[in-house]
């Protein structure tokens, strides 16, 4: 016999590799996990990534949206250009507000309603419909409804408070209450909804620990100083996270629908900022420069409030 019968090679010649040995469903299962998960990567890459990536690329052109006219890369110039602006001065300082005085508003003055309902059992159903139902209504149709209660001619309110003798302030019209008057607008559609997240907190609490705090004697507000409130930081956390990071964004539509951002850019921000450089002025690379700046401040809000607000976030078990 031959030594090349010996060989290493020859000795494998029609033996199927290990792999191959496998069955079809073993050999599939590292390939299953990817398989699921292609629909929901794909769609992140072309909605979210690639937009994004896009943006970051337009953010250094100079381009007014004419098909016909190429785009001029400028480098970082638009990002200075809108930093120095008067318009992001405006932007930046009212979405501040806006987030600042969202907090109390949508954050913490929904827990006590929740509560509340909470409290009544199957009797709060009512409560709980009324309460939610702002959130039904479409932001556009509540901006137009309260463009005309609030008119300072023949609005609804200057009817009613005429009744008593008193005048209706000029509230979108003036630099110092147009402001207060779209985040007033804006907490009552979006109150109600949070206050369904803190029902959905409240309904994993066992009542059994609360009846075993009344029977040690503890009042009301040590019960939900104590226990409740605690148990329900997950939700309060998520609430706030959520809140700060959708509130640019949730205001828009009143403020291009009651104010169009004046007057005197007193009630813009920078979400509208956004949306005036691109389809008001055309100038989209300023447009987008925007944006960046934006998406890059929402995530460092962000990563903040995780870094430091998860440490005393209480999970019950």
């Amino acid at each position: 016999m031959s030594d090349a019968a010996f060989a290493p090679g020859a000795a494998a010649e029609g033996i199927p590799s290990a792999a191959a040995r496998l069955p079809l469903r073993l050999r599939l299962a590292g390939v299953a996990p990817w398989l699921y998960l292609a629909p929901t990567l794909l769609g992140l890459g072309i909605f979210v990534y690639w937009p994004l990536i896009h943006t970051v690329a337009l953010s250094m052109t100079e381009w007014n949206l004419n098909p016909d006219q190429p785009a001029r890369f400028v480098g970082l110039e638009n990002y200075g250009r809108v930093a120095s602006s008067t318009l992001f001065e405006h932007a930046w300082v009212n979405s501040l507000i806006y987030v600042g005085a969202s907090i109390p508003l949508k954050v913490l003055a929904p827990v006590p309603l929740a509560v509340f309902v909470w409290s009544l059992g199957a009797r709060g159903h009512a409560y709980r419909a009324i309460l939610f139902l702002p959130t039904l209504i479409s932001f556009v149709a509540v901006a137009i409804a309260f463009l005309w209660i609030l008119n300072p001619i023949f609005g609804y309110a200057k009817a009613w408070l005429g009744e008593i003798g008193v005048r209706l302030p000029a509230l979108l019209t003036d630099a110092d209450t147009a402001i207060w008057t779209i985040i007033a607008i804006s907490s009552w559609k979006v109150m109600g909804f949070n206050m369904l997240l803190y029902l959905a907190g409240l309904a994993s609490i066992n009542r059994d620990l609360i009846e075993a705090m009344r029977m040690d004697g503890a009042s009301d507000g040590v019960i939900l100083r104590r226990l409740i409130l605690p148990l329900l930081t997950p939700t309060l956390f998520f609430v706030l996270i959520s809140t700060v990071i959708f509130t640019i964004q949730q205001v828009f539509t009143p403020i291009d629908i009651l104010t169009g951002g004046g007057p005197q850019n007193s009630t813009t921000n920078l979400f509208h900022m956004v949306y005036q450089y691109t389809f008001v002025t055309f100038d989209v690379g300023a447009g987008a420069a925007g944006t960046v700046m934006l998406f890059a401040l929402l995530m460092a809000v962000t990563a903040a409030q995780i870094l430091t607000l998860d440490r005393r976030v209480e999970y019950g078990r």
